[in-house]
């Protein structure tokens, strides 16, 4: 009976693959491209260093989505994984993976933090907050993780039947409890959120000082985003953290294809939940925020409904230039032009 039942949790587990993973995929591409427009096209934002964190964390979730779920809905989802038969692409992407993800989770925890200077009522904690600093804590995330990932590129290996994994005893405990458990889970939810709920706490304090009311609506628009962004990483990391933790602990007998199954299932829909994070800030952002709608339907009429309607306009005339004159009427011009 146990044969059976996992079976069919696998199946499950396969058709969930596709399925889930195909729709995050499809709207992560989507979401992060419009993150990206808007806040690069809106003045507001485009000289704005928390609006700049959510760039970069745009540009590296829409890279991580591009790279790791089609090859996820390959191996999962159709039993292809080709990390098992490409040594370089295994180490490739054991390396690139990890560094994206951080470089992600910074860009969150650096707009939780950078909100909460910006909001603060010592002027000299809100001078911290500038572009010019984004920009270099940005370069020094990009340094910082690119040299973390080296390890990963010198460790990673293909063995039968396990296939491309870290064989490495003391890599391996780093890589399952450091970079899953802390720095991709604990750190960066502890930062972001102990951060968001400060700003939050300071922009209340907003009305109490003297400062513009477009000002004001600007810090309570950019505090309710990064507040809900963290609760929406929480909500996503937080199982695939535990998840992690507890399969680390516990031993499972690969003869018991069962318990196997589940395992399998569980960590599929924990990791969906993961990259749903990567996937789904467009979407926080559009629902939780009033203004934020309103400036997406403006930068959608200027930078991309104009365009498009452009282009079929162009298209439209070009179509009427290169239609065949009737032959009747082209005979009736030629005579016309000849007298």
């Amino acid at each position: 009976m146990s044969p059976t039942i996992a079976e069919s949790i696998i199946f499950v587990s396969q058709k969930y693959t596709i399925v889930v993973y195909i729709i995050i995929f499809l709207t992560g591409i989507v979401g992060n491209i419009c993150n990206i427009i808007v806040f690069r096209t809106l003045k507001v934002f485009r000289l704005n260093q928390w609006a700049f964190y959510l760039v970069v964390a745009a540009i590296v979730d829409l890279f991580l989505l591009l790279i790791v779920l089609p090859l996820r809905i390959a191996d999962y989802g159709y039993g292809y994984d080709a990390m098992r038969y490409s040594l370089a692409w295994c180490k490739i992407r054991q390396t690139i993976v990890p560094i994206f993800s951080l470089l992600s989770f910074s860009a969150i925890c650096l707009a939780s933090v950078d909100q909460y200077l910006s909001t603060h009522y010592i002027p000299s904690l809100r001078q911290m907050s500038s572009l010019r600093s984004a920009h270099r804590l940005v370069s020094i995330a990009i340094c910082l993780w690119t040299l973390h990932g080296i390890p990963f590129l010198i460790f990673f290996e293909i063995k039968q039947p396990a296939g491309c994994a870290v064989y490495n005893r003391g890599f391996l405990i780093y890589y399952s409890y450091v970079q899953f458990c802390t720095l991709s889970g604990i750190l960066p939810i502890t930062i972001s959120a102990i951060s968001a709920s400060l700003a939050y706490l300071n922009v209340r304090r907003i009305v109490r000082r003297q400062i513009p009311i477009i000002r004001r609506r600007l810090d309570r628009q950019l505090t309710a985003m990064v507040l809900t962004k963290v609760m929406f990483l929480v909500v996503t990391t937080l199982p695939f953290v535990v998840n992690r933790i507890v399969f680390m602990n516990i031993y499972i007998d690969p003869n018991d294809s069962l318990r196997v199954a589940i395992e399998q299932l569980i960590s599929t829909v924990t990791s969906s939940l993961f990259y749903i994070n990567s996937a789904g800030t467009f979407y926080v952002f559009l629902f939780v925020s009033k203004r934020f709608r309103q400036q997406f339907r403006y930068v959608w009429k200027k930078a991309i409904g104009k365009p498009m309607l452009r282009m079929m306009n162009c298209s439209r005339l070009l179509h009427t230039e290169n239609q065949v004159i009737p032959e009747q009427f082209g005979s009736h011009i030629a005579d016309d032009e000849l007298s």
